[in-house]
């Protein structure tokens, strides 16, 4: 996604906003498989500081996940928002991405010509926004260990096994004990 900066780099305090959007490619990290089934859309301002311009990204979507305790399909929305510094130059000449920091601390990119790509740091953020561990709900049951059921929709059916304990461990054990309320 490239945002024409033409107008707004002529003068120091100019300010225009744009109208956002963009596709994610499905993505699969950890085992995880992230689908995006819908653009993300949301906006950028763009402001003129001087030697620099200053990118305000907001942006809205979806993204389909797959529980990691029920293992359902499900869909969470996402709301991502960042900033991010643009100065107009050539990378390659002397100095890096990761080198070039202002006073705050936020990496500043480069763009060169009239146009800002806005794909990478889009997608970025939006990559750092996914759950490592989706869930369905806070309080998802998950799945029986012994014979699968999905303990969201029914209870399970399997009589209590009793857990073996390394014998090395089985004082720790008696830690998860309560205690007799009479001694």
């Amino acid at each position: 996604m490239r945002i024409n900066v033409a107008d707004i780099k002529l003068e120091a305090g100019n300010h225009k906003r744009f109208d956002l959007t963009t596709t994610v490619e499905s993505v699969e990290m950890g085992g995880q498989e992230y689908l995006f089934e819908k653009p993300f859309t949301g906006e950028a301002e763009v402001w003129n500081a001087g030697d620099r311009l200053l990118v305000k990204v907001e942006l809205s979507g979806e993204v389909r996940l797959q529980c990691s305790r029920c293992l359902t399909q499900f869909t969470e929305p996402m709301e991502i928002s960042f900033e991010e510094e643009f100065v107009e130059g050539d990378p390659n000449e002397g100095h890096t991405e990761e080198d070039e920091e202002d006073e705050s601390g936020r990496t500043v990119s480069f763009y060169q010509g009239d146009e800002i790509d806005l794909t990478d740091p889009m997608r970025e953020n939006i990559l750092l926004e996914l759950p490592m561990k989706p869930l369905c709900d806070e309080d998802c049951e998950g799945l029986c260990p012994t014979c699968g059921v999905n303990l969201n929709e029914a209870a399970c059916q399997c009589e209590a096994v009793e857990e073996t304990v390394d014998p090395r461990l089985a004082k720790l054990k008696d830690l998860l004990r309560k205690p007799d309320t009479n001694s």
